[in-house]
């Protein structure tokens, strides 16, 4: 398995796009084209938003984004961690985890001290297991969400 940033131009990023958009689309409303529009924007000076992608040989088989201000509801907390997927052909093989971990070793490379995510799990679920800590529920988009941190 090999983790590597996808640039804006990667061809990439529509199969990303797709399977977020098939996942998410129902929650965040945006069409397939918004979904990749918002994932293709651009980075700010300190490369948020940051795209890690998972290949299998010349296969993309998941990623994750490391973003800015996920959650309008919480201002306070800046950095996230989000877009957590995997494909169904190598989900059950511990590649979310490979891929929380990537980003978060990115994150430390960057200067990020605390990093939120957001999760349907209200157990906390995988990111409970990979050391992350419930800071409160919430509603977002008309779901019941786990807010998380993890000090870096």
């Amino acid at each position: 398995m090999e983790f590597r940033q996808l640039p804006a131009d990667a061809p990439e990023r529509m199969q990303l796009a797709q399977w977020y958009n098939a996942q998410w689309g129902a929650h965040t409303g945006m069409s397939l084209q918004q979904e990749l529009e918002w994932m293709n924007r651009a980075q700010d000076a300190e490369g948020f938003p940051h795209l890690i992608a998972a290949f299998d040989g010349a296969d993309v088989v998941g990623a994750v984004q490391l973003k800015r201000q996920e959650m309008a509801s919480f201002p306070q907390y800046e950095h996230w961690l989000g877009s957590v997927f995997v494909a169904d052909t190598h989900r059950g093989q511990g590649l979310a985890s490979q891929l929380v971990e990537q980003a978060v070793a990115q994150a430390v490379r960057m200067g990020v001290s605390h990093l939120y995510l957001q999760t349907e799990a209200l157990d906390g679920g995988l990111y409970a297991r990979l050391g992350w800590v419930p800071v409160q529920e919430a509603d977002n988009r008309d779901y019941r969400v786990l807010v998380m941190v993890r000090a870096l």
